[in-house]
């Protein structure tokens, strides 16, 4: 059989995939400890930035209302 005949067949040689299963869990796991320890912040640190985002959400909200305002009255009849 030719190897496109053994692909579609889905009959892989075995030296197709050479992956050391337990050592690419044990890069995933050093990978998520590192990831972990450098996104750690402090309990203050992420209440200051919820209350920034917030106010960030707020704003748009006042300049999405301002801006529907301002559609309204020139799609009103101070238009026509």
């Amino acid at each position: 059989m030719s190897d496109k005949k053994y692909y579609k067949d889905k009959c892989f040689c075995p030296n197709w995939l050479e992956v050391d299963l337990e050592e690419a869990k044990a890069r995933q796991t050093a990978k998520e400890a590192s990831l972990e320890s450098t996104h750690r912040k402090d309990l203050n640190t992420l209440l200051k930035e919820l209350e920034e985002i917030k106010q960030n959400i707020e704003r748009v909200a006042e300049k999405q209302h301002r801006l529907a305002n301002l559609m309204s009255f020139y799609s009103g009849e101070f238009a026509q």
